[in-house]
């Protein structure tokens, strides 16, 4: 039986978790299920739905999709990472090639120590930010998707020049005042509204 020092040691080791302080990993490490496995044992098939996050004590696991072996994870090693965060079905199956140990965190044994404890779900929040801004960086056209419909903010006007358009000052008091622009008045040089008619 492994102690909760040594649970939480297992546990940062997952790239979801590794970010997460000491005292949160081990509220989690309190829930966390340990299991043998075994040679020859199915933990689960592709399709199964994804509910626990798997971190190898002792023992190999063999992770395959449609019959080929996509990877093999051993001691330290963590699999099922996203059950925690998506309900999604299994994309792969988990076969243990040896005898070993496992710990097993189950998605619901999560979210409720999450429940518990909202600063645990904003260091989560937090790597998913950090892995989804990497994934943005490595791929410029998603980047570019991405701030679609982001206006850009003006620059920064020269002393004695107008700061902004008469429009976007009307926006910015409207604002300003808790009003939307439709309570303001139209601003002088600016053709009035056409008036909304529904029929």
């Amino acid at each position: 039986m492994l102690t909760p020092v040594e649970r939480v040691l297992i546990l940062k080791s997952a790239d979801l978790l590794k970010e997460v302080g000491p005292r949160h990993l081990l509220s989690l490490a309190e829930v966390a299920r340990e299991i043998e496995i075994s040679k020859g044992e199915t933990l689960y098939e592709e399709g199964d739905p994804a509910d626990a996050l798997y971190m190898v004590v002792e023992g190999r696991v063999r992770l395959s999709t449609g019959g080929q072996t996509t990877s093999e994870v051993g001691p330290g090693e963590a699999f099922g990472t996203w059950a925690l965060v998506d309900d999604s079905s299994r994309g792969h199956r988990a076969e243990c090639l040896e005898d070993g140990l496992a710990i097993a965190l189950l998605r619901e044994d999560f979210y409720e120590q999450a429940s518990e404890d909202p600063a645990l779900l904003q260091e989560i929040i937090r790597v998913l930010a950090k892995r989804l801004r990497s994934l943005v960086s490595d791929r410029p056209e998603e980047a570019r998707v991405e701030s679609e419909g982001i206006d850009k903010q003006p620059e920064a006007s020269a002393p004695g020049e107008a700061s902004a358009t008469p429009a976007a000052s009307s926006s910015l008091e409207a604002a300003a005042l808790g009003k939307t622009e439709a309570q303001t008045p139209p601003v002088a040089n600016s053709p009035p509204k056409p008036e909304d008619r529904s029929e």
